[in-house]
């Protein structure tokens, strides 16, 4: 992931911003010679001032100091009681939760270290907004570097992170990154403490007699619409034929057992087990990972085999 960073800060760019509105004000008929002259003025308007060698951008480098170091305390203290986090899946946390994720990153990285910065807007940066309507916000570019605990890989990510302030706490917090890395690490671990709660369906059919190719592509596509629209949290659904085109292999993943739980509701409940049945007979159903028992009795009607986990990762 890339991030771009637009310092507009120079006096000869807002005046030639004025500049370009006050000619096309010109082209107007009856136009009076006052708009063009508060026009100006308040072009002179500062709406910002930007600082890097304040209190609060000092306060986020040690921020990222005490992470280096992973400790937690100056967080807490630096942080509202009422603030939310928001990463870069637009998902939001309270102040408890930002604290556990923090916790939760350093049992899965060793060695976490940032680029310093100097406010030369040459590289990694922290820069402080004063907006003219009161607000403030400070904002950090700069690099993630560290080795996973459970892959053992070395990664370096850049990222953006903005944060506005009340007084002198932080109020709200917005990442902007690829959460990738973190992602892989946490499957890994979860592989090795046996605790992914993903689930993997694998199902072997056999095309019915007298079904033909182009209606059962018509028919999944429409089953791949439905999945991708009512169940985010099924995150695999693929079906492959046979090269004799007389097998199909229907493979699901989901993050948890209680989706494929839904899945089954919806799937039962819905339009379209009689026309998936007509198409196909089911020969093998096979559910891999941790099952709960409420997905085991959910399913049992379709007598399915189950296998757990004992060594690899699954995504």
């Amino acid at each position: 992931m890339i991030f771009f960073k637009i310092k507009n800060t120079e006096k000869p760019s807002i005046f030639l911003n004025c500049y370009l509105l006050i000619i096309n004000k010109l082209k107007m008929k009856n136009f009076a010679l006052i708009a063009i002259l508060s026009l100006l003025l308040s072009c002179g308007q500062e709406f910002a001032k930007i600082k890097v060698t304040d209190e609060k951008s000092k306060i986020i480098e040690k921020i990222f100091e005490e992470v280096s170091a992973e400790n937690t305390e100056y967080l807490e203290e630096v942080f509202s009681d009422k603030m939310k986090m928001v990463n870069p899946k637009e998902i939001e946390f309270n102040k408890s939760s930002f604290i556990l994720g923090i916790k939760d990153m350093y049992d899965l990285f060793d060695n976490i270290t940032f680029e310093s910065s100097d406010g030369d807007a040459d590289g990694s940066e922290i820069e402080t907004n004063y907006y003219s309507n009161g607000k403030v916000w400070t904002s950090i570019w700069n690099n993630f570097s560290a080795t996973g605990k459970y892959t053992g890989q070395e990664i370096n990510i850049p990222f953006h992170i903005s944060y506005q302030w009340e007084g002198n706490k932080i109020i709200e917090e917005f990442q902007f990154f690829d959460m990738t890395a973190f992602e892989n690490e946490a499957t890994a671990r979860n592989a090795k403490n046996n605790t992914s709660q993903k689930i993997s369906f694998l199902i072997e059919m056999r095309i019915n007699k007298g079904k033909k190719l182009n209606e059962i592509k018509s028919f999944l596509s429409e089953l791949t619409s439905l999945m991708r629209k009512n169940e985010p949290e099924g995150y695999d659904y693929g079906y492959y034929i046979s090269g004799d085109g007389k097998k199909v292999t229907l493979t699901e993943k989901y993050l948890t057992s209680e989706a494929a739980i839904k899945h089954a509701d919806n799937f039962e409940g819905g339009p379209n087990m009689k026309t998936f049945l007509e198409m196909f007979t089911l020969e093998s159903f096979i559910i891999t990972g941790n099952s709960t028992e409420q997905l085991k009795d959910r399913l049992k009607a379709w007598t399915p085999i189950y296998r757990t986990p004992i060594g690899g990762w699954s995504h």
